[in-house]
């Protein structure tokens, strides 16, 4: 196994960052396909729709093309929130990442790298507007090579957020994590977090039947 390290993110890190960060995402658009294939909702669009058009036009053939039709629309739905999220990232606090999480102590953002390459990133920035009196963080943009699955660089990349957030006197880490990401999941809850909610981003989210399990980590005293 190639050893890894942790580091924060350098100027020079970017063009690996921002593939990672925009592969690592559109990555999950098949899962979220399959994911709205199962809903009962898209049962219903599939059958019903190419049966009524069967007996408005009595063309079996119009029929039949109905169905790849309904699914060519189904992939471009659950595209759209991804696409929609990476653009609106690179507009925002991916436009410039320095700027964004290494200009303040109470944000940061970090890469693992391993052979001389970054293999990993998160990031992590205050909450603004919670309750009076506790300090949240937010973990983001939590990535992982493929090739580098199983090697424990999630783990240690979420314990590197954990331990700012004890350093800088955070009271609580949240994360939100699409339903069907099941390893990011298990990392999250072996690592302590606890599923608060589920609940739709945006109605982008809702429209593709994927909602997000949000967590919690209660940051312990370092007193």
């Amino acid at each position: 196994m190639a050893p890894y390290h942790i580091r924060k993110y350098q100027d020079q890190d970017r063009e690996a960052v921002m593939d990672m960060f925009i592969q690592g995402l559109l990555g999950h658009i098949p899962s979220g396909f399959f994911h709205l294939l199962k809903k009962p909702r898209s049962f219903l669009l599939l059958l019903g729709g190419p049966g009524a058009l069967y007996f408005a036009s009595g063309s079996l053939l119009l029929s039949l093309l109905a169905f790849p039709g309904i699914l060519a629309l189904l992939w471009l739905a659950v595209r759209y929130p991804f696409n929609w999220y990476v653009d609106n990232a690179l507009h925002t606090d991916m436009r410039d990442i320095r700027k964004s999480y290494l200009s303040d102590r109470g944000s940061c953002f970090w890469v693992a790298e391993s052979e001389g390459k970054v293999v990993g990133t998160v990031c992590a920035c205050p909450v603004q507007g919670v309750s009076e009196g506790q300090k949240r963080l937010e973990l983001l943009h939590l990535r992982v090579r493929p090739e580098q699955w199983g090697k424990g660089i999630a783990k240690s990349l979420t314990q590197t957020v954990l331990q700012f957030a004890q350093d800088q006197g955070y009271d609580v880490v949240g994360v939100n994590v699409l339903c069907y990401n099941y390893p990011a999941q298990r990392v999250y809850e072996q690592m302590g977090f606890w599923k608060t909610h589920v609940a739709f981003d945006s109605l982008k989210w809702r429209v593709v039947a994927i909602p997000f399990f949000y967590y919690e980590y209660s940051v312990p005293s370092s007193l």
